[in-house]
């Protein structure tokens, strides 16, 4: 990595350089190492090899450690900055008097910096079209939160269209509440992961430690051995890495990111050509799971769009409006689906056909929902809107925390990995004790 680049996004997530507190932090390493390569017998240029990759980490470490306190800080502004926006917008039913009560709120920092760019854009455009939707947009993008993006369409729509919106915002914030409840999980898993990886590390280590005492009890010093202090040094600069690539992957943003699309994109095509074709490819049942699971993923947000929408619209252009910010890999079955409204408008077929070649029941339920409310049967449509926004949360929570699992798949293997150096390193401090038992001619040969 460059080292310019490095420290520039330290100093991003909030990173203060001096010489002081440099200094001090590197020689606290390198104590810390000299301590450990110490408690190992390694000496001369071993000890210094250990260091300088003790030095040459550490920035990265520190890196991870300001990241995650950057994120976390965006988690809990991001939450407090739904919150109190739905709160004061049921009030006031105005994004820029909303704007300014949740200013209040944040007297410095980053979600403080972007409020006020976005009051200033509203009070200071003149002009110019969609003052409203640029100024949340700065919001936005600072703030990638999927939950933000469609409470700010929302609050467009009411503003520019009215109609009442309590029960809507009373969802969004239970919505809200589940978000929170699953980055805290997270959170705490992530926690333990990395005290997991790091007992695995301390526990590879230990037994090796065992191992040497069994040695000098056989009078057998491998540690003057070269090939002892050789795998001693591979095994910790092996466990330093270990260490820091599972840092990497547990100090990652909390912000609700999108999958890869445009991979999704054409495990669909490919599975969309071997059904037209009646042909299976190689890969068709992987790709078709791997679409089936996305589709669990994104259906979701999809849904809640489309039940916002039907607080001023009926069904068919709730689904016309809403194909526009809908997830991509949505946009190729909406496309057919619009179409086919376009010529069938009362007609079942086209809701039952929507993501057909997808066996997933709770998706034909929501379907058969739209279309009762586009009939006007089965009840109250406002009630019926709930129920789906309602269903709605409990998919999008449950594709949330599918998609936390996934994150968190790989530590697994990193917490093996210290199990497999230290593995190494047994085998060769027993190769060593048994060279040395021959070489004091205390084994018969």
């Amino acid at each position: 990595m460059n080292p310019r680049s490095l420290w520039d996004e330290l100093r991003r997530y909030g990173y203060v350089f001096s010489w002081k507190k440099s200094a001090l932090t590197y020689a606290v390493g390198v104590v810390a190492t000299v301590a450990l390569g110490a408690f190992f017998r390694l000496e001369g240029i071993f000890l210094v090899a250990l260091c300088l990759w003790a030095i040459l980490l550490l920035p990265l470490f520190m890196r991870n450690i300001y990241r995650n306190r950057y994120a976390q800080q965006q988690f809990m502004e991001a939450n407090i900055y739904l919150e109190q926006f739905l709160y004061s917008f049921q009030k006031s039913g105005k994004i820029l008097t909303t704007l300014e009560d949740v200013q209040k709120l944040f007297p410095k920092g980053e979600m403080r910096k972007v409020l006020d760019e976005a009051i200033y854009h509203i009070n200071h455009t003149f002009g110019e079209n969609d003052v409203m939707e640029k100024a949340l947009e700065k919001i936005g993008s600072a703030y990638p939160v999927s939950q933000i993006a469609t409470m700010h369409r929302f609050a467009l729509q009411v503003e520019r269209d009215g109609g009442e919106c309590t029960e809507s915002i009373l969802l969004m914030l239970d919505a809200r509440r589940m978000w929170a409840d699953r980055v805290y999980e997270l959170l705490k898993e992530k926690g333990r992961k990395r005290v997991q990886i790091l007992v695995s590390i301390c526990f590879s280590l230990l037994l090796c430690t065992l191992l040497v005492l069994v040695a000098n009890r056989m009078d057998v010093d491998i540690a003057q051995y070269a090939v002892t202090k050789v795998s001693t040094l591979v095994v910790l600069m092996l466990d330093f890495y270990i260490f820091y690539k599972a840092d990497c992957k547990l100090s990652t943003g909390y912000m609700e990111e999108e999958p890869d699309q445009e991979e999704f994109l054409r495990q669909y095509e490919k599975v969309k050509k071997c059904t037209r074709t009646g042909k299976r490819q190689l890969g068709y049942f992987i790709a078709k799971r791997n679409v089936t699971r996305g589709i669990q993923m994104v259906f979701p947000r999809w849904l809640m769009e489309v039940s916002l929408l039907l607080q001023s619209e009926n069904v068919q252009v709730a689904i016309m409006k809403s194909y526009e910010d809908a997830p991509k890999l949505l946009q190729p079955e909406l496309k057919i689906l619009i179409e086919r409204l376009r010529l069938h408008p009362t007609e079942m077929e086209p809701y039952l056909s929507f993501l057909q070649d997808y066996p997933l029941p709770e998706i034909q339920s929501a379907m058969k929902m739209l279309y009762s409310i586009s009939e006007g049967t089965g009840g109250n449509a406002s009630s019926q809107i709930a129920d789906i926004i309602r269903r709605n949360q409990v998919l999008l929570n449950k594709a949330e925390r599918m998609k936390n699992e996934d994150a968190l798949a790989g530590m697994y293997a990193l917490f093996l990995a210290p199990q497999l150096t230290g593995a190494m390193k047994l085998l060769t401090d027993m190769l060593v004790i048994f060279y040395g038992i021959v070489q004091a001619g205390t084994l018969p040969l």
